[in-house]
C-alpha cells in the first residue's frame, strides 16, 4: 500500500509549476495567434498524462488560463432560512451575522457551534521504550536469578524423591541397599526423613511462605505443602524413635508424599517464572494496556440501552508503566484465592478428627497424628501451584503471535464477562487503512494556508485522518492555535483558527455552514471506484476536497469478526463522520445491527472514558488493536479453564477428606497406605495439567 504523505512546500511547488506553465502554453497560443505567424505553426507540447501512480501524489490544477473558463459543474448552493429561524443565536449565519462569511472581528468571540464540544487531545500517559526497556531489563535479571535457583531446587527435590521412594519400596521389592539400612528399618526410615528434610530446608521460602499464607489476606498455596511437610517429619520421627510402631503403622508413613508434593509445588513455581519472563519480555517492547469498565453515566445508560444491552463495556486504552512491575506479575488469580479459603479450613479439621480420635477411640497419640497426617496427605492437591498458572500461561503463549500479553490474573478478571467494547475511529482504521488517492482544489490561490488550518484542527483531535495531515506538513511547529473545537454529528468538524471558521466534514456540514458544494454527482463519481470525497473549507469557502478511501486491517478484522461471534457489542467514538456503521460493517465484513456510534451528545464522556492519561495500572501489554481484542477472547477462555481447575481442586479436597473420615472412623486406616493417597493424587494431577496445557491460537 503506497504512503500516504503529502507536503504542503511540494504540493506549493507543483501548483505554482503548472501555473508557470499555463502562462507559457497561453502567451504562446497569443503569438501564434499574430497575422504574422503561418497558419502552419505548430503548437506547443503538451506535456505527457500522468501515470495513476503519479496522480496519487499531484494536487489536481485549477484553472490558470489567461481567460476565463466556464465552470465544469454547477454549484449546489445552501438553501436560505425558512421561517420560522431555527438557527442559534450564539452560532450566526456565515454570510448575515459576520462582515465576511466565516469570519469574524477581531473584537467578536468565538460563537459556540452546534455541534457537541471536544475536549482538546491530552498528551497520552507517559510511556517511553527506552524507560520500558530498562525497567524490564532490571526485573528480568532478578527473575533469571530466581529461574536458576528454582531450576537447582528442583533437581535436588527429584533426586531426594527418588531416593525416599526407593527407601520406602526397597523391603517390599528387594532392592539393593547398603548393610546397614537392609538389616534395620528404623535406620532405613531414618533415611527417608533425612531425605524428606533436605528437600524441605531446599525449599525454605515455601515453607516460610506458607506459614505465612495461613493468616488473613495472605493466598497462596504454600500453605498446603508446609504443614504437610511437617507433619509427614514429625510422624515419620516419632516412628522412627519407636520401632515398634513399625508392625502397626509401617504402611502409614507418608514421607514420601511430602517430597512429592514439595516437587510439584517447585515445578508450578517455575511454570510461574517462566510466565513473568514473558511478560517481562512484553513489557519491553510493546505499549502497556489498561482495562477498564466503563464508569457509570450517561454513556453507560446509552450503552445498557442498546438492543445487545451489553451489562459490561471495556475500554482498552494506553496507560502508563507500572510502578511496581514485580507486584504485578506476582498478582494471584481465582485458584490461588480458593487455596487461601481451603487450606485453612481442611487443617482445621484435620486436626478435630485427630482430637477426637484420641478422645472417642483408642487415646493413642500416634494413631492421632497418624490421622492428622493422612488427611493433610490427601487433602493437599499435588496440582495446586501448576493449577494456578499453567493456564494463564499457555494463554500468554498463544497471545504471542499476536503480540499481547496478559500480565496478571486481574486482567482475565476485567476481561472475561465483558459484553461489550468502546473503540476510537483510529483504532478501527489505523495507520495504512486509510490511503488518500488525491486532492481536488476548488479555489485558485495556494490551498497551503488552507491545509495547515485543517491540520492544526485534526491534530488537535483524534481522527482517523490526523496521520494523513500530519504527513502534509514539514514541522508541527507550525500549526496554528485552535479554539471551539466541535463534532456535529454525522457531519464533520468545526473550528476557530486564525479569526475565521474551518470545516472538515461532508456536504451536509458545509451546506449547514453555508458553504456551497459540488453537485451529488461529483461525489458519485468517487463513491462508484469505493472512495469518499471529504471536504476542507476555510472562511466560508471551499479550498478542497480530499479523495480517501478504507480498507481493513487483516488481523482486526479476524478479531471483529471473533467477538461479533462471541456475543460481544462494538461501540465506536469517532469524529470522522465517513464512518458510519455501514461503512464499518461494509469493510470488516460485519453485521450492521453489532456496530453502534456514539451520540454526539455523548462524545465528551466517551473522549473521557478512553482517556488513559495518568493510568498506571497497565494489566496487559499489546502491540496492536488486534492483539487487545484477542485478549479479551483469550480471558474469556482463560477463566474457563481456570474455573474447571479450581472445581477440580475443590472436588478432590471434598472428595479426599470425606474418604480419609471414613477409614479413621470405621477402623480402616492402616488401608490408607502412602501408595494410595499418592494414586488419589496423581489421579487429580493428570487433568488437571491437561487442562492447564490446553490453549487455543
Amino acid at each position: 500500500m503506497a504512503e500516504n504523505r503529502y507536503n504542503v512546500d511540494d504540493i506549493l511547488r507543483e501548483v505554482r509549476e503548472k501555473r508557470e506553465r499555463a502562462e507559457r502554453t497561453a502567451r504562446d497560443a497569443q503569438a501564434a495567434a499574430a497575422p504574422r505567424q503561418p497558419a502552419e505553426t505548430r503548437a506547443p507540447e503538451q506535456p505527457a498524462e500522468p501515470s495513476p501512480e503519479e496522480l496519487l501524489r499531484r494536487v489536481a490544477p485549477g484553472p490558470a488560463a489567461a481567460e476565463p473558463q466556464q465552470e465544469l459543474f454547477r454549484w449546489e448552493e445552501p438553501e436560505p432560512p425558512k421561517d420560522p429561524v431555527t438557527q442559534s443565536e450564539q452560532h450566526p449565519s456565515p454570510r448575515d451575522a459576520v462582515p465576511e462569511p466565516e469570519k469574524r472581528t477581531e473584537e467578536q468571540p468565538a460563537p459556540a457551534a452546534q455541534g457537541i464540544p471536544i475536549p482538546k487531545k491530552q498528551a497520552g500517559p507517559v510511556w517511553e521504550s527506552a524507560a520500558a526497556r530498562k525497567t524490564a531489563e532490571a526485573l528480568m535479571q532478578t527473575l533469571k536469578k530466581r529461574q536458576r535457583g528454582l531450576a537447582v531446587t528442583l533437581i535436588l527435590n527429584l533426586l531426594m524423591l527418588l531416593g525416599v521412594l526407593y527407601l520406602a519400596l526397597a523391603p517390599a521389592y528387594h532392592l539393593l541397599l547398603p548393610g546397614f539400612l537392609a538389616t534395620s528399618s528404623p535406620m532405613r526410615l531414618w533415611g527417608m526423613v533425612a531425605l524428606t528434610a533436605v528437600s524441605a530446608l531446599c525449599c525454605g521460602g515455601t515453607l516460610g511462605n506458607g506459614f505465612l499464607a495461613l493468616f488473613p489476606r495472605r493466598q497462596s498455596n504454600d500453605a498446603y505443602v508446609t504443614l504437610t511437610v511437617f507433619a509427614c517429619l514429625l510422624q515419620g520421627s516419632f516412628m522412627a524413635a519407636q520401632p515398634q510402631l513399625l508392625e502397626q503403622y509401617g504402611n502409614n508413613i507418608y514421607l514420601p508424599l511430602a517430597a512429592a508434593i514439595l516437587f510439584f509445588n517447585t515445578w508450578g513455581k517455575l511454570v510461574k517464572n517462566a510466565r513473568q519472563r514473558e511478560s517481562c519480555r512484553g513489557m519491553a517492547s510493546l505499549r502497556p494496556v489498561a482495562c477498564r469498565t466503563l464508569p457509570q453515566g450517561r454513556l453507560t445508560e446509552w450503552a445498557q440501552g442498546l438492543p445487545e444491552q451489553p451489562e459490561k463495556t471495556v475500554t482498552l486504552d494506553a496507560a502508563g508503566l507500572p510502578k511496581d512491575a514485580e507486584a504485578v506479575l506476582e498478582e494471584t488469580g481465582q485458584t490461588e484465592g480458593i487455596s487461601g479459603v481451603l487450606a485453612p479450613i481442611t487443617i482445621l479439621a484435620a486436626i478435630a478428627m485427630a482430637v477426637l480420635d484420641y478422645l472417642l477411640v483408642d487415646g493413642s497419640v500416634f494413631g492421632a497424628v497418624s490421622i492428622f497426617t493422612s488427611a493433610l496427605c490427601i487433602t493437599s492437591p499435588l496440582a495446586a501451584t501448576l493449577g494456578s498458572h499453567m493456564p494463564l500461561r499457555s494463554t500468554n503463549q498463544a497471545l504471542s503471535r499476536w503480540r499481547a500479553n496478559l500480565l496478571n490474573e486481574d486482567a482475565v478478571e476485567e476481561l472475561y464477562d465483558t459484553d461489550g467494547v468502546l473503540l476510537r475511529g483510529s483504532d478501527l482504521f489505523p495507520a495504512g487503512s486509510i490511503t488518500l488517492h488525491g486532492i481536488r482544489t476548488f479555489e485558485k490561490k495556494p490551498i497551503d494556508e488552507a491545509i495547515l488550518n485543517a491540520a492544526s484542527v485534526l491534530c488537535s483531535t483524534d481522527n482517523t485522518l490526523t496521520g494523513i495531515f500530519r504527513g502534509m506538513i514539514t514541522n508541527e511547529k507550525n500549526l496554528k492555535p485552535v479554539e471551539s473545537v466541535t463534532c456535529e454529528e454525522g457531519r464533520g468538524l468545526s473550528a476557530w483558527v486564525d479569526g475565521g471558521r474551518v470545516l472538515i466534514g461532508n456536504r451536509n456540514l458545509l451546506l449547514a455552514h453555508g458553504v456551497a458544494v459540488p453537485p451529488l454527482e461529483v461525489e458519485a463519481g468517487f463513491a462508484a471506484e469505493g472512495k469518499e470525497l471529504l471536504y476542507l473549507s476555510n472562511f466560508g469557502s471551499l479550498s478542497a476536497g480530499f479523495v480517501i478511501s478504507y480498507h481493513a486491517d487483516k488481523q482486526l478484522k479476524l478479531q471483529l469478526q471473533e467477538l461479533e461471534c462471541a456475543g460481544i457489542a462494538l461501540m465506536v467514538y469517532s469524529t470522522d463522520p465517513n464512518i458510519t456503521p455501514e461503512r464499518v460493517a461494509q469493510v470488516y465484513g460485519l453485521q450492521q445491527e453489532n456496530i453502534h456510534m456514539v451520540p454526539a451528545a455523548m462524545q465528551r464522556e466517551a473522549e473521557a472514558a478512553l482517556d488513559g492519561t495518568g493510568e498506571t495500572a497497565a494489566e496487559m501489554v499489546s502491540g496492536s488493536m488486534a492483539g487487545s481484542l484477542h485478549s479479551i477472547l483469550s480471558a474469556q477462555r482463560e477463566h474457563g479453564v481456570a474455573r474447571a481447575i479450581t472445581v477440580l481442586l475443590i472436588l478432590s479436597v471434598l472428595i479426599g477428606f470425606a474418604l480419609i473420615t471414613l477409614l479413621a472412623y470405621s477402623d480402616a486406616l492402616a488401608r490408607a497406605t502412602w501408595w494410595i493417597v499418592g494414586a488419589y493424587q496423581l489421579l487429580w494431577l493428570v487433568p488437571t495439567v491437561l487442562l492447564g496445557l490446553m490453549r487455543k491460537k
